[in-house]
C-alpha cells in the first residue's frame, strides 16, 4: 500500500524505439572491426592474385592429361585474374578507410562504408557477367580437352564434362549472390535512423 504522504505514482515514460542520438550504436564499432578484418583478408587475396600470375603452371604436372589445355586456359584468363586482383585490393582499401574511421567513432566512416558496399556489389555483378561469358566457356573447353586424354569411354567423358559444367553454372550464380550479403548488411545497419542521428549529433558537436 502506498504511503498517503507520497504523491501517486505516475505512468512510466515509454521506452525509446531507437538509440538516443547521443549514444553510439553498437553496430558502428562492430562493423568497423569486421571491416578491418575483411580488409586484411582482401589485401592478402588481392596480392595473391598478382603473385599467382607468375606461378602459372608451377603446380601442374606436364605429364598430366590436358596439361597444355590447362596452361592455355590460365593464360587466356590472365586478364580476369588481374581484374579480380584490382577489384579485391580496391575494396580492401575502402574497407580499411571506413573501418578505421568507424572504430574511432568518426561519422565519416559511414559514407566510406557505403562507398565500399556499392562498389562491392557492382564488382560482384561485373565478375558474375565475366564468369558467365568467359570463365565457364573456357573451363568447359579445357575440361573437354583434358578428359579427351584421360582414357575414359566417350560417354563417361561427356557426362563428367556436363556435370562439372552444370556445377560451375550453379556456382557462378550462387557465389556473387552470397558475396553480396555482407555489403548489403553494412548498407542496412549503418544507414538506420539511430546511426544517422548519432552521426548528425557528432558532426554538430552535440556529443
Amino acid at each position: 500500500m502506498e504511503s498517503p504522504y507520497l504523491p501517486p505514482s505516475s505512468t512510466p515514460p515509454p521506452m525509446p524505439l531507437h538509440t538516443p542520438s547521443g549514444i553510439e550504436p553498437g553496430v558502428v564499432k562492430a562493423f568497423g572491426v569486421i571491416h578491418l578484418i575483411f580488409a586484411g583478408l582482401g589485401f592478402l587475396m588481392g596480392t595473391w592474385s598478382f603473385v599467382s600470375i607468375f606461378l602459372t603452371g608451377m603446380f601442374l604436372n606436364p605429364k598430366t592429361p590436358g596439361y597444355a589445355a590447362q596452361i592455355k586456359m590460365q593464360e587466356d584468363l590472365r586478364w580476369i585474374t588481374v581484374m579480380s586482383g584490382v577489384f579485391t585490393l580496391g575494396l580492401a582499401i575502402l574497407l580499411l578507410i571506413s573501418g578505421l574511421k568507424l572504430v574511432r567513432s568518426q561519422p565519416a566512416g559511414i559514407p566510406w562504408s557505403n562507398r565500399y558496399a556499392w562498389a562491392s556489389i557492382t564488382t560482384k555483378v561485373i565478375s558474375g557477367v565475366v564468369t558467365a561469358l568467359w570463365v565457364i566457356p573456357l573451363t568447359r573447353q579445357m575440361m573437354a580437352e583434358t578428359m579427351g586424354g584421360s582414357g575414359l569411354p566417350s560417354g563417361a567423358e561427356k557426362g563428367m564434362v556436363s556435370a562439372m559444367g552444370s556445377m560451375m553454372v550453379v556456382s557462378s550464380v550462387i557465389t556473387p549472390i552470397a558475396s553480396c550479403i555482407y555489403p548489403a548488411l553494412a548498407l542496412y545497419f549503418l544507414n538506420r535512423r539511430d546511426v544517422k542521428e548519432w552521426a548528425a549529433a557528432r558532426l554538430s558537436g552535440g556529443v
